[in-house]
């Protein structure tokens, strides 16, 4: 499943998908880089990636 997530005002897609029961996986490209995320609930997961984005845009 595909997202739209806002980065320091640029919007950037990012796939979340469900590797087990409680593991959900946040993954897209920023700047260049791939940024991977790994949190127990969908939307933890994307709010983390958002973080992850945020902290290697700076």
């Amino acid at each position: 499943m595909s997202h739209k997530v806002e980065v320091w005002g640029e919007k950037v897609e990012v796939a979340v998908y469900q590797k087990s029961k409680s593991v959900w996986i946040a993954v897209g490209t920023y700047k260049g880089e791939t940024v991977e995320v790994k949190r127990s609930t969908r939307g933890a997961a994307l709010l983390g990636w958002k973080d992850a984005a945020r902290y290697r845009g700076n």
